[in-house]
């Protein structure tokens, strides 16, 4: 059971990765001067948290070799997370209903323990629910196409701390926005010279059909109950 703890916190992590980049912190988050760049980038973003469920689409490239993962989000308490390592072709799944979640083995779907959802949970509404007062310094680029969606784009801007210069060949993210909904279309991380392989790249994505309940054939769960109080001495 420990390691099946280990495995879906790892998940988990990972899945907390990807949604923080829905709003990414940035060294010129303190800035307070006015920019309307960042200000559409939050508009779309506080969209994406109206729009009572989405799903996130991720590729990514890990210590372990590329990760494929989708998360799909119904608001404000529901997750089904399913992530295959490429390499490996191994596959977790995860699914969070409120207070409870539920991970997938080869004898089924099984309940995870408490302290897991309750952490699951934690990071949905920290990554996900919330709303980040701040979500970076970003500079418009423009229009473009991506994925055949038409987008406005935006780079997000970083800046040396004092002392140090800015390193060469620095890895970027771009954050687009459908021209046509106002909602997030993707989110990209990028290495110059390398743009058509993305070292992040995570896509959003709004299914009419998009549900997520119980597993029909979740195993009861067998955790024991918590003991009852007991009384002081004196009765009182």
């Amino acid at each position: 059971m420990r390691r099946i703890a280990l495995a879906i916190i790892a998940t988990a992590s990972l899945s907390s990765y990807a949604s923080a980049q829905i709003a990414p912190p940035s060294p010129a988050d303190s800035k307070q001067n006015a920019n309307p760049c960042r200000e559409e980038v939050s508009a779309a973003l506080q969209k994406l948290r109206k729009s009572s469920w989405f799903r996130m689409d991720t590729q990514m490239l890990t210590e372990n070799g590329p990760m494929q993962m989708q998360v799909d989000y119904v608001l404000p308490d529901r997750m089904h997370q399913t992530m295959t390592a490429k390499l490996s072709n191994q596959t977790t799944e995860l699914i969070l209903v409120g207070d409870k979640a539920w991970a997938k083995q080869e004898t089924g779907w099984k309940p995870v323990p408490q302290q897991i959802a309750a952490q699951l949970r934690e990071q949905m509404d920290d990554t996900v629910v919330k709303q980040q007062t701040d979500v970076g310094n970003y500079a418009c680029k423009g229009r473009a196409k991506i994925d055949g969606r038409d987008v406005i784009s935006y780079k997000l801007e970083t800046e040396p701390e004092k002392g140090s210069s800015a390193p060469t060949n620095q890895a970027f993210r771009m954050f687009y926005v459908d021209a046509l909904t106002g909602l997030p279309a993707s989110n990209v991380i990028l290495a110059p010279g390398h743009e058509d392989k993305p070292i992040f790249k995570t896509t959003y994505s709004f299914p009419i059909d998009l549900k997520i309940d119980v597993p029909a054939d979740a195993l009861p769960d067998k955790s024991p109950a918590p003991a009852p109080a007991t009384p002081p001495p004196d009765g009182k």
